[in-house]
């Protein structure tokens, strides 16, 4: 009987995650955001790592990295794995903090949104060539990035369908 609602739970993790990406590549053509787009799917994507069981981290970096795939030209596999990067470092940090706690949430947010970033932007200097990205425009995505987290708290767990993804209980 728990089968149908987890499984109806991940399809609507997919719709989330497809229409936060929409958002925010619309937010990032608009004058007003430019380079100051937070990313909305990483703030999701933290959010979510703080509640979904330790069993169900692969299959949440899968489905996240699906989802910005589609939206982006970035390679799947590095989408992936900077998204599994975070979610190791993750689930080493839970042993000293409290994921959950919005502040901790919102460093996490960051610091995920600036790594994956300049990985992603390593990826495309060693694929095409050019220039490494430029530290002030990181730092900027990092901090509306972990602004946003802070300031929309614990949305991520409380979206319309996603319930049956939380955990009950400890890790």
């Amino acid at each position: 009987m728990t089968r149908p609602p987890r499984t109806l739970a991940w399809i609507l993790l997919v719709v989330w995650f497809a229409w936060i990406h929409a958002a925010q590549n619309w937010m990032g053509q608009s004058d007003f955001f430019g380079l100051a787009t937070p990313d909305l799917s990483l703030v999701l994507f933290v959010g979510l790592l703080g509640v979904v069981r330790k069993s169900d981290i692969f299959l949440l970096a899968l489905v996240a990295a699906l989802a910005r795939k589609s939206f982006s030209v970035d390679p799947g596999v590095a989408i992936l794995s900077g998204l599994l990067a975070l979610a190791w470092l993750t689930l080493l940090l839970r042993n000293w903090i409290e994921v959950f706690n919005p502040y901790w949430r919102a460093f996490l947010a960051a610091a995920g949104a600036m790594g994956l970033a300049a990985w992603l932007a390593l990826v495309h200097l060693a694929r095409e060539g050019g220039a490494l990205p430029q530290l002030d425009a990181l730092l900027l995505l990092a901090f509306s990035s972990g602004l946003c987290a802070l300031a929309l708290g614990g949305w991520a767990i409380r979206l319309p369908g996603l319930t049956p993804l939380r955990r009950h209980g400890p890790w």
